[in-house]
């Protein structure tokens, strides 16, 4: 295993240094293009609609400037919404853009593929996925806590969190990171303006989607954020309940 920076990994894998990759678009498309890999399967294979990408900033800079968090908040949202907005009519408008040398640099129609509803696994198997990339839809922009859970039922899994945690821990890390306060905040003044519609938001949530069907993720096994430990002892791979990580080794 080793770490290539993304936009570097079709030329690696064209040299033979490596032998496949785990990337985000539009480095998958690019291999395709070249003629040089075909993609196995798309993170929306394996878990539909499944949490992604994040803007992060330190709590210090968002108590010192709480106006500026607020207004960088809005702005995701509006640009998440123009993205999604008319059936993704605007998507060709972003991929002219990020098709820029200053931004991702790659070709057009190799971001136009994922962007705007397709992805091509090989040189003529090209499949519509319209919600392959998904900006505002589905509350995609809302920081659930049970998202943040699921990545640390991951770290507990394969040992980068040693010793079992109660659910509660699992709940405290989440809230003290996701903040949908702000959000909510910067949703609440978008729609005072008339640049966000009231009822696409979601107001009332206690923070947690529901439960994430079997038929909705690969392994078949529904995900409950509210519950992480049980969900932990549902896997049949990783580590369980009482087990502690010493180490290379576990115990338990």
């Amino acid at each position: 295993m080793s770490v290539t920076p993304p936009p570097q990994m079709p030329a690696t894998l064209e040299a033979g240094t490596i032998h496949g990759y785990c990337v985000g678009e539009p480095w998958n498309q690019q291999a395709v293009f070249k003629g040089i890999g075909v993609p196995v399967i798309t993170d929306y294979q394996l878990w539909k609609n499944n949490p992604e990408k994040v803007f992060g900033i330190t709590k210090e800079f968002s108590e010192q400037y709480p106006n500026t968090t607020k207004a960088v908040v809005k702005a995701l949202i509006r640009a998440a919404i123009w993205l999604d907005e008319n059936e993704n009519a605007n998507r060709p408008a972003a991929v002219e853009m990020l098709s820029r040398p200053e931004y991702v640099g790659a070709d057009y129609d190799v971001i136009a593929n994922s962007m705007t509803g397709f992805f091509e696994f090989e040189k003529g198997d090209k499949r519509d996925i319209p919600d392959f990339n998904v900006f505002f839809r589905y509350n995609a922009t809302y920081p659930y806590y049970s998202d943040a859970i699921w990545y640390l039922t991951q770290m507990r899994r394969w040992g980068q969190i040693a010793e079992t945690k109660t659910d509660e821990w699992y709940k405290d890390v989440a809230k003290s990171v996701y903040r949908p306060d702000i959000y909510l905040e910067a949703a609440r003044l978008l729609v005072d303006e008339g640049m966000a519609n009231e009822a696409d938001f979601p107001w009332e949530s206690d923070g947690f989607k529901a439960v994430t069907p079997a038929a909705d993720i690969i392994d078949g096994i529904p995900y409950d954020g509210r519950t992480p430990n049980a969900y932990l002892e549902s896997l049949p791979i990783g580590l369980k309940t009482g087990q502690t990580v010493v180490g290379n080794e576990v115990q338990g």
